[in-house]
């Protein structure tokens, strides 16, 4: 078993990745790919090797990647954004044999203790480091369902590291949920910023565009620039966050087949552009996806009530059950531990023998089998949850900033609304909604002032 083999079924000719500098098709990239595990190996590494990569979202991160799992390397990825600390409890904890990274990412060199391998990416010589080349060919090394693939770490309501180990096995079942859900199919152009998902565009014979624009800011997109991709690549389909969404023009959506979106709270104003073309998916990083919604589906009048913000019907390969108003999911593609079990203790527990994932949202299914979001599971004030009221409010003042905290609604402006179900709540004008430092798309309630 190793998910790269999908790779080798693509159209040898149809181009793989277009990024803003170069552009590959499936056939060259399997066969830098074969290059790049027999560079891997004729530099002393093999099966089980940890290996920490840095590098921007572009085609040369994705040959790396895949050359990794075709050696049966580790690949370690670590988010800069979360802070020099915390790369370096990550790289305590679990140090990797060698490094790959552009050649910004090697002055990271300098303040932690990087291994004695490392490879760049650059045109330029660096001192201590070997360039990144792949050649030759070499044989795809066989993996067992769950060897891990893929490290990446996210931060504990303590704020310390939890890795997420993603297993080929893993990534198989992920790719074969998310093909039905973001109705992959070969020959379409799908312009991303999500790199997970860029993934799945390999294994199915997707060409991906990689947006040309800032992907740390998803809330600032380069508009023009991406409309010049959707004009001259023919992009049929587009996969985002919904910040990034948010801020396109209408003609942006106009020539698109579909629009997925996810990762942060979809609101009705956003899903009502083009319901026919948008999706929104729920997922997290330990169970994507979880359940998936098209626009059309939308009943506002359930939102206007409380009744929170609709997520669809959950997909069929997953299993959902409501426990004291939070959300628990399991399934082939939900993570069932976390690395060396650290975090285990907070999102994970035990029914009849099974492991679920408590995915710390609360949430509700209808009478149909439609999951509905309330909001993070902690924020609950009374019987309220956030967004119970942030959607509502959001039908009443379509494109506003707004949290709902504590008996409190926050808002960038003065507004008037009506929520006669929940009489108590209290407006509050700040200058500016605190968002999360990522993705600029869910908001950080800790942050709001008291």
């Amino acid at each position: 078993m190793n998910l790269v083999t999908k790779l080798a079924e693509q159209p040898a000719e149809q181009l793989a990745i277009i990024d803003a500098e170069d552009q590959i098709a499936f056939g060259e990239l399997w066969k830098r790919v074969q290059g790049g595990s027999n560079f891997f190996q004729q530099n002393g590494l093999s099966k089980g090797d940890a290996i920490l990569v840095l590098q921007p979202i572009n085609i040369t991160l994705y040959e790396i990647l895949l050359s990794a799992f075709h050696a049966g390397l580790t690949v370690i990825l670590l988010d800069p954004a979360k802070g020099k600390t915390f790369m370096a409890k990550c790289l305590e904890w679990l140090p990797p044999k060698a490094f790959v990274g552009s050649l910004k990412a090697q002055l990271l060199r300098l303040k932690h203790p990087f291994p004695k391998t490392c490879f760049h990416t650059g045109k330029n010589w660096l001192p201590l480091t070997k360039k990144w080349a792949p050649n030759g060919t070499s044989s795809v090394t066989q993996m067992n369902t769950h060897d891990p693939a893929l490290i990446t770490f996210t931060s504990g309501s303590t704020g310390s590291p939890k890795g997420i180990a993603r297993s080929h096995g893993f990534l198989l079942a992920q790719d074969e949920t998310l093909t039905p859900s973001l109705n992959l199919q070969k020959g379409q152009v799908d312009l991303v910023t999500l790199p997970v998902f860029l993934l799945s565009n390999l294994a199915n014979g997707v060409t991906s565009v990689i947006a040309n624009t800032d992907l740390t800011k998803p809330g600032s997109p380069s508009i023009e620039s991406i409309l010049n991709q959707v004009r001259e690549h023919d992009i049929t389909r587009a996969t985002a966050s919904p910040a990034f969404f948010e801020k396109m023009p209408d003609e942006f959506f106009t020539p698109l087949n579909e629009v997925y979106t996810g990762g942060a709270p979809v609101f009705p104003e956003l899903l009502l552009r083009f319901p026919n073309k948008f999706h929104a998916v729920y997922g997290s990083s330990e169970a994507e996806p979880i359940a998936h919604l098209v626009g059309s589906e939308l009943d506002n009048k359930i939102i206007a009530e409380g009744g929170g913000l609709p997520a669809g019907k959950p997909v069929s390969e997953i299993e959902i059950k409501i426990v004291d108003d939070e959300i628990l999911v399991t399934g082939e593609h939900v993570l069932k531990g976390y690395l060396d079990g650290r975090g285990d203790t907070e999102t994970k527990i035990e029914i009849d023998g099974q492991i679920w994932h408590r995915t710390g949202d609360a949430g509700r299914l209808d009478e149909n089998g439609q999951l509905w979001l309330l909001g993070r599971h902690h924020a609950r004030w009374k019987n309220l949850y956030p967004l119970q009221v942030e959607a509502a409010i959001h039908l009443q003042h379509s494109g506003i900033k707004c949290a709902f905290w504590k008996g409190y609604l926050y808002c960038e402006q003065q507004i008037e609304f009506d929520l006669p179900w929940a009489p108590e709540i209290q407006l509050k004008v700040i200058p500016k909604i605190p968002m999360d430092s990522r993705h600029n798309a869910k908001v950080d309630y800790t942050n709001l002032p008291t």
